[in-house]
């Protein structure tokens, strides 16, 4: 599964989980699911919301970058892959 950044954008823009609800058109008892989703429709719609790229979601650009990394979206769940071992095991999970 794939680690989001969705918190620590809205801290670094200084925007409250409010605020945050009422951007994305969404109950304030919802933002906490929000912020957790793994739905790529929810997190394309946030990016586009917080004016970041899809992948400033996902990725600390702070971090050093893996060989292998990208992203696997299988029935609406978005997987992130960063070595053979986690392409291996999302194969296996769908056969």
């Amino acid at each position: 599964m794939i680690t989001l950044r969705i918190a620590e954008l809205l801290a670094e823009r200084n925007i409250s989980k409010t605020q945050f609800a009422e951007m994305m058109g969404v109950k304030k008892q919802n933002v906490n699911l929000l912020i957790e989703t793994n739905n790529i429709q929810k997190l394309e719609q946030i990016a586009e919301v917080l004016g970041v790229n899809f992948s400033d979601l996902i990725i600390d650009n702070n971090q050093p970058q893996d060989e292998l990394n990208g992203f696997v979206e299988y029935k609406g769940i978005v997987h992130r892959i960063r070595t053979k071992e986690d392409l291996e095991n999302l194969c296996k999970s769908i056969e």
